[in-house]
């Protein structure tokens, strides 16, 4: 993968990792009727019991962890389409 490949797999990783943990804050909201037991929220952390925040916990990992997977293979191919056609980009 060459240096621009990868540059764009960080920033689209980092917009995506950002704009994701907003949508589960909200969904998290309106399906629980609390806030989001976030790091930034500590009297949300306070509030919610053991047992949500780390529901919570589990469901932002997997969350990320399905979105840095589809970044790492958009960018394989990405990389490949590049390789194959280089006048294409």
């Amino acid at each position: 993968m060459n240096a621009l490949n990868k540059i764009f797999a960080s920033i689209f990783s980092l917009v995506a990792g950002i704009v994701g943990s907003r949508v589960l804050e909200n969904v998290w909201a309106q399906v629980t009727g609390a806030d989001a037991p976030t790091k930034k929220n500590k009297e949300a952390r306070e509030e919610a019991s053991a047992t949500r925040v780390a529901l919570f916990a589990a469901i932002s990992a997997g969350m990320m962890a399905l979105i840095q997977t589809s970044i790492e293979q958009g960018s394989k191919k990405a990389a490949k389409r590049s390789k194959d056609n280089p006048e294409e980009i």
